[in-house]
């Protein structure tokens, strides 16, 4: 009777202990949730991304109707003051050449319409600039091209000599327009010139 009486106190206690265990035990983990995750692959990941959004950007600057020499191109942080103008678009890059150590900043804005482009740009001659249209003031202590046409407004500024055409180029194919309500092209630390565009000659306006 002992023997049975202990052998049931044996297997009661068994029993609960088992019972213990797996309460607590809860459910089972996933590895790859608790195992860190590698810092590297991400930045990987991101690279990549970054290179895939930016590239139809530089095909657009080395397209065989355009011939800028471009080798690549990365994001301008800093803001520019026709931001403010809300624009529906906006991009700015500066834009590495090829066998150069010079490079380019490229500025440049859609609006909805032309008289959203106007506004946007006579305010920044009038109030950034303390200028006026066909006015000669320098503009900018860099090289500095700027194409404006209807819907758009695009500023080029380098430490060297830009090749205007090839600019010009640029707007053409990505613009689709070959119509310019203003181009203004100054040397560094130079007066503004003015010029219009007409039977795919450049022609300088007087100056006011």
């Amino acid at each position: 009777m002992k023997i049975k009486s202990i052998f049931f106190f044996f297997s009661l206690g068994i029993l609960s202990l088992i019972n213990a265990c797996t309460e607590k035990s809860g459910p089972v983990k996933n590895l790859d949730e608790i195992r860190p995750k590698s810092e590297g692959n991400e930045r990987i990941k991101e690279t990549k991304e970054s290179k895939d959004t930016l590239l139809p950007y530089l095909t657009s600057y080395t397209q065989d109707s355009v011939l800028l020499e471009i080798e690549a191109i990365s994001p301008i942080e800093h803001s520019h003051f026709i931001n403010r103008f809300q624009p529906i678009k906006k991009t700015a890059f500066l834009l590495k050449q090829k066998d150069s150590t010079e490079n380019i900043e490229h500025f440049a804005w859609e609006f909805k319409d032309s008289v959203a482009t106007k506004n946007a740009f006579y305010n920044w001659l009038d109030i950034e600039k303390s200028s006026k249209i066909l006015s000669s003031k320098s503009l900018s202590k860099l090289f500095f091209t700027a194409l404006i046409t209807e819907k758009h407004i695009d500023f080029f500024y380098s430490t060297m000599k830009m090749d205007v055409p090839k600019l010009m180029r640029y707007v053409k194919f990505n613009r689709n327009t070959e119509t310019y309500k203003y181009i203004i092209i100054q040397k560094r630390n130079s007066k503004a010139l003015w010029y219009q565009f007409a039977d795919e000659k450049l022609t300088l306006i007087p100056s006011k």
